[in-house]
């Protein structure tokens, strides 16, 4: 984890790709919580959250109009007034988390696909003062372990959106 010049919690993944490049994603963790906001997903399943979190940053805005033909959503009908369904537009929760997990599914089928490391395998993780070893498997537990949805943070966020949306959330 990674604590911003503003003190917000940062969690740092990296993940390795078959072509033996790497990419990082860094992830407020607040974010975890907005989604369960968002979405209805549980506040207490971060390996869930975790998934999707990472998945939706390789999703085509629905909101954008060169988008909207190939949308995975909208091409299995979750349209609302000509538009695919998305969290601004949705009749209701359960409608854009719908929506928003057929994009994931999406994702997961054409352009990324997530497995947690394995135990046991260290790989040479770069630092500024050399290189050490790591097991990815065991940071990513131990990162996990610090999640604790704050359940009074994840109802204000849902009031605060069911206000703007002017739909209960």
């Amino acid at each position: 984890m990674h604590v911003g010049d503003d003190d917000a919690e940062w969690w740092m993944i990296v993940t390795a790709n078959e072509d033996g490049t790497h990419h990082l994603y860094a992830l407020p963790s607040i974010t975890f919580e907005n989604l369960a906001a968002e979405y209805g997903f549980d506040p207490d399943d971060v390996d869930h959250l975790l998934k999707v979190a990472i998945l939706q940053l390789h999703i085509p805005s629905p909101l954008q109009r060169k988008n909207a033909a190939t949308d995975p959503a909208a091409a299995k009908g979750m349209v609302r007034q000509g538009r695919p369904v998305s969290l601004s537009n949705a009749d209701s929760t359960a409608q854009a988390r719908e929506a928003h997990l057929e994009r994931i599914a999406w994702v997961e089928e054409t352009v990324l696909r997530l497995v947690e490391p394995s135990p046991g395998k260290k790989r040479m993780s770069p630092k500024a003062d050399g290189a050490t070893e790591v097991e990815p498997h065991e940071r990513l537990q131990a990162l996990k372990a610090t999640y604790r949805p704050d359940p009074r943070r994840v109802e204000r966020r849902r009031r605060h959106l069911a206000a703007k949306l002017g739909r209960d959330v």
